[in-house]
């Protein structure tokens, strides 16, 4: 019972710690996912903000979606039965999937930096469209979670009242 409440602490502290990064740390740089916003900010304004998310934004981002799974993964030697060990396994499963993902835009900021280098400004806005098409999946991707922990109640393996 200890090592179970041990790892639904280690599973809710991984998700607080990416809300969190997810709230203060990404969320305020997706405002230059808007043409607009972006074509306010002055040259190396722009090349500051694409080498942020490239360099530090998603990287982190990355790393908290990874502690997640980690979390998980510790987690997985605690369920009592094989549904609830292929639900944890489906919410790792997720994990890596929206990995994918963030590292699938820091793909796109990469191919924007060399492009807006040669080109300049007008050579880079079709990414931006890219960059919205992978928050709305990595965000509807997210949102899976809460059935990963639905299923789990079902399964009658509830977040302990001392951790809610």
């Amino acid at each position: 019972m200890a090592e179970s409440l041990e790892g639904w602490g280690r599973v809710l502290k991984a998700f607080d710690d990416w809300i969190s990064y997810e709230s203060s740390e990404f969320a305020p740089w997706t405002a230059y996912f808007s043409p607009e916003n972006l074509r306010d900010l002055t040259d190396k304004e722009r090349m500051g903000w694409m080498h942020s998310m490239y360099s530090d934004v998603i990287p982190g981002r990355v790393e908290s979606c990874k502690s997640v799974a980690v979390a998980f993964e510790d987690f997985l030697p605690y369920m009592p039965e094989p549904a609830s060990i292929e639900t944890v396994q489906s919410m790792i499963d997720l994990s890596t999937r929206i990995q994918g993902s963030m590292l699938g835009m820091s793909d796109v900021i990469a191919t924007m930096m060399e492009e807006y280098k040669v080109g300049g400004l007008d050579e880079v806005f079709h990414y931006l469209s890219s960059l919205v098409e992978a928050e709305d999946d990595i965000r509807h991707h997210m949102t899976l979670y809460s059935a990963g922990f639905r299923k789990l109640k079902k399964l009658g393996l509830t977040i302990p009242d001392e951790m809610v």
